[in-house]
């Protein structure tokens, strides 16, 4: 059994046990200076970053962004990204603060299985998890909590840089801890992904990289560490143990570390390919409502707004409103790191024109397939530990993975790589429904094995996320 596979049993929330003192096991570290003193910094301008920034589990920014530029209107170097900058300049969206220069950009570089397509990247984004900021809150799910925020992230920064044109290429595969190194990280920050941007005017093929990088990932199922997975979560933690497991108290650290990649020439790239039909009654989806272009342009003038977790109203959905948002999805990379792992199940219970049930939505074939009857909502709500604020959502989409077969092909890395999908996903969702006028929400805090059996989701299946839409 994976260790990823320990980890997600370890986060389930179950209707059936009695509500107990949750444990937290919390490396004891000195919380991170990340102000930067000293260093030199340049005002990045309104329109330079998405102006909409993305879906957070918790509101507490947990991301951390750094940026490599090359041949730019700014000094090459490694910049790390301060929102909160400001110089008193009008209309500054933040700073850029640099931490690195030419020297370690190309010890950057060679952590990367492609290090000449990197040293030829004019911007390369790399997102970081701050795991400090969220362990109070979501205990030993504070992980995949955060893996979600940084999907979110990257989509936020993707569909920006693609609405002003730009190519975009979504990197996963890196040495874990030489990039952590190069950007200076604080043990309590962990580097989980990295998006290479090329302007629009770049030679450079879509697939020339990774044969479509979107649809593939990097494997280490052959260095992963046996001393680390062969340790279950009731394992002791006494001053003797030897394990390489003993070093971190806590299962999303463990868990971290088994999906961390050490060695570049022992991993394995995989690429699949899931755009085959499904059994089941189709549903063609209706046209988009916007092309693709006007899709951006309409998504860069959204503004940031606070997260509400406030009930929705009861409401019929429409039609085309439903297919657009689900067909919106392709604006950024839908598969992203995962390798189209990630199953997209659509839960319908109020739109127009679609037969309340469970879907399948295949996203190239732009069709949903009925895999199950109609879901009683009032047995819906009952799944979740706060059901008045799941009651009258129009669809849920609910996300899901066979953890065995993606560790399989993808080893323990599988769970970021799905994690950061599923971040994605929800912010794609939830800037559609803001486009739309809809209220899009992340539900975090749900009975995993009921949702299941009421939805007649597959057993193998584990749900990683669930997005409730409604008015």
């Amino acid at each position: 059994m994976f260790y990823t596979e320990y980890y997600h049993q370890s986060i389930q929330k179950t209707s059936k046990k009695a509500a107990g003192a949750a444990a937290l096991h919390w490396e004891r570290q000195k919380i991170s200076d990340r102000r930067y003193s000293g260093c030199n910094r340049i005002d990045v301008h309104e329109g330079e970053v998405p102006s909409f920034g993305y879906v957070s589990s918790d509101g507490m920014e947990q991301v951390g962004v750094y940026v490599v530029l090359r041949g730019r209107n700014f000094p090459d170097g490694i910049y790390a990204y301060d929102a909160d900058g400001r110089s008193g300049a009008p209309n500054v969206a933040g700073q850029l603060v640099k931490i690195g220069g030419k020297d370690e950009m190309k010890r950057l570089a060679e952590a990367f299985p492609h290090k000449d397509f990197l040293l030829d990247t004019p911007i390369l984004y790399l997102f970081t998890g701050i795991l400090e900021r969220s362990v109070c809150r979501f205990k030993e799910g504070a992980y995949s909590r955060i893996l979600q925020d940084v999907g979110a992230c990257v989509g936020s920064v993707m569909l920006h840089a693609k609405a002003k044109g730009a190519k975009v290429f979504p990197l996963g595969g890196f040495v874990d801890d030489q990039v952590a190194v190069s950007l200076k990280l604080p043990s309590t920050e962990v580097p989980l992904a990295g998006l290479a941007v090329f302007p629009e005017y770049s030679e450079l093929a879509y697939d020339s990289i990774d044969d479509g990088v979107g649809e593939s990932a990097y494997s280490n199922r052959s260095e992963a560490d046996p001393l680390l997975m062969a340790a279950e979560p009731g394992a002791s933690f006494d001053a003797g143990c030897v394990s390489a497991s003993s070093r971190y108290p806590s299962r999303f650290m463990r868990q971290n570390r088994g999906e961390c990649i050490e060695d570049l020439s022992k991993c394995i790239r995989v690429r699949r390919l899931a755009t085959q039909a499904l059994p089941g009654d189709e549903f063609p989806l209706t046209p988009a409502r916007y092309d693709s272009k006007l899709y951006g342009q309409v998504v860069n003038d959204l503004g940031k707004v606070p997260q509400r977790r406030i009930p929705f109203k009861r409401t019929s959905f429409d039609l085309d409103e439903f297919s657009s948002m689900l067909r919106w999805l392709e604006q950024g990379k839908i598969n992203l790191f995962g390798a189209g792992l990630l199953k997209i199940w659509i839960v319908v219970f109020d739109v127009m024109f679609v037969f309340p049930g469970v879907y399948r939505y295949v996203p190239v074939r732009k069709s949903i397939y009925m895999q199950g009857g109609v879901v009683a909502a009032k047995k819906f709500v009952k799944c979740h530990v706060v059901p008045e604020e799941v009651e009258n959502a129009a669809f849920a989409v609910v996300l899901t993975a066979d953890l065995k077969e993606a560790c399989n092909l993808l080893g323990e890395r599988a769970y970021r790589y799905l994690n950061l999908n599923a971040g994605y996903i929800a912010q794609s969702l939830h800037l559609s429904g803001r486009v739309l006028n809809k209220t899009v929400r992340g539900e975090h805090f749900f009975y995993e094995n009921d949702l299941k059996k009421l939805c007649n989701l597959p057993d193998g299946e584990s749900v990683i996320s669930e997005i409730l839409v409604g008015k």
